[in-house]
């Protein structure tokens, strides 16, 4: 907003601006002792303003892993996007079905099932039925209990996976130190959809419990968890306070700096975008083994980072935000108009100035353009914001226009 405090370098006999929400520009010289500090200013209120920018983004991905790795309800909901993509249906119900056959002899399952005068034909009938049994895998992958069953595992595993991170011994005892995904009753329903209802049991455990975690890894996985939990908590204050900070230093231009910052916030929503278009590029190349495979591994890979993309999306709405915070209270023909035209309302109604603000707001967290504005932290902080703005802006009117009337709003 328009700061009326003029700069520390303005140089004699010149003007401060000309009322309408314009940045002073300083232009003392060297000599008298100014311009140097004024130049070390604006280069820490840019170091700053940049730096934080890198920190951000940093903070970005280390807050996705911390809410997708170490908060069972995000990995359980996520799990369950994953089961829902077609591409991975396909390929976990091949992967069952292959491990069926792989460990199972169902060739003897069906012939103990025939009549005599059919048990050689059982040989084929395996063969046959085994693309049949991959149909009815997917088919089963598609119900909503399979779905929650997997759902259920999922959230397990990760609640076993947090618990060794924080060091809880309970599940260090009963799993041994391991971490596995058990999907025992997701196989036992497949086998039993093909006719086979004691097949699952007769598969190994390797089948059926996935492994996620060994005993020889905890210490790994609880010193890095720490230290995941402890940076994206850090950076997630730091980052707003660092911002804060370049603002609140650069005194003279601060609406210039308010701009800067969005345009900087701006870039870390794009940097994220990119980054995640990345990943997903690499990490896909990086598990897909083969063609067959590779549409499902880049499913995963993208609902698994598909925070990535909220997040960024939330920082380049903050961004707008401010951008047209700054622009409005800038000295545009437009901008300057538009203040003059409120001048008189802002100063004359100021409770429901604030009415209209709280309505508009509450219009926003009912639209929830952002994850944080359907949580109370995410309400209070922009109410606050919201707020905040709206009396700097009473205050600036009434700086720039105290005599305005409402025939200014004709005008304009």
């Amino acid at each position: 907003m328009h700061e009326s405090t003029p700069p520390e370098s303005t140089p004699p006999k010149s003007s401060a601006g000309n009322g309408a929400g314009s940045d002073a520009s300083p232009a003392a010289t060297a000599s008298e002792g100014v311009a140097p500090a004024t130049r070390r200013r604006r280069i820490l209120v840019a170091v700053l303003v940049w730096g934080t920018t890198l920190l951000a983004v940093l903070g970005i991905f280390a807050v996705w892993a911390n809410r997708q790795l170490l908060n069972a309800d995000n990995w359980a909901n996520t799990s369950t996007k994953l089961l829902q993509n077609s591409d991975i249906r396909e390929t976990t119900s091949n992967y069952l079905v292959d491990q069926l056959y792989a460990n199972v002899d169902v060739a003897g399952e069906l012939k103990s099932k025939l009549p005599s005068q059919l048990a050689s034909l059982s040989g084929p009938i395996a063969g046959a039925i085994r693309s049949v049994a991959t149909e009815a895998a997917q088919r089963a992958l598609a119900t909503p209990r399979v779905q929650e069953a997997w759902k259920q595992a999922n959230r397990a595993a990760d609640q076993s996976f947090v618990a060794i991170v924080n060091g809880g011994k309970g599940a260090l005892a009963v799993n041994h130190g391991e971490v596995s995904l058990d999907l025992a009753s997701i196989v036992a329903n497949i086998t039993n959809r093909l006719g086979l209802p004691n097949v699952s049991s007769k598969l190994p455990p390797s089948v059926a419990k996935l492994k996620i975690l060994k005993s020889e890894q905890i210490k790994f996985v609880q010193e890095g968890g720490k230290a995941l939990k402890g940076l994206a908590l850090l950076l997630t204050i730091l980052v707003p306070l660092l911002y804060a900070l370049a603002i609140g230093l650069a005194r003279g231009y601060r609406r210039r700096t308010l701009m800067t910052v969005g345009i900087a916030i701006l870039a870390v929503g794009v940097l994220v975008y990119l980054g995640r278009t990345i990943l997903v590029s690499q990490v896909t190349d990086a598990l897909a083994k083969s063609e067959s495979v590779r549409p499902a591994a880049q499913a995963a890979v993208s609902i698994a980072t598909s925070m990535l993309s909220e997040i960024a999306g939330a920082f380049i709405f903050v961004a707008i935000v401010l951008i047209a915070a700054g622009w409005f209270a800038g000295p545009s023909r437009w901008a300057v108009a538009a203040r003059r035209a409120i001048a008189p309302f802002l100063r004359e109604q100021p409770e429901l100035t604030y009415g209209i603000v709280a309505v508009i707001m509450a219009l926003v967290f009912i639209w929830q353009p952002i994850p944080a504005t359907g949580k109370v932290g995410g309400v209070i902080v922009f109410l606050v914001l919201a707020f905040l703005g709206t009396y700097l802006l009473r205050r600036q009117t009434a700086l720039e226009f105290p005599g305005a009337t409402e025939a200014d709003l004709a005008d304009a």
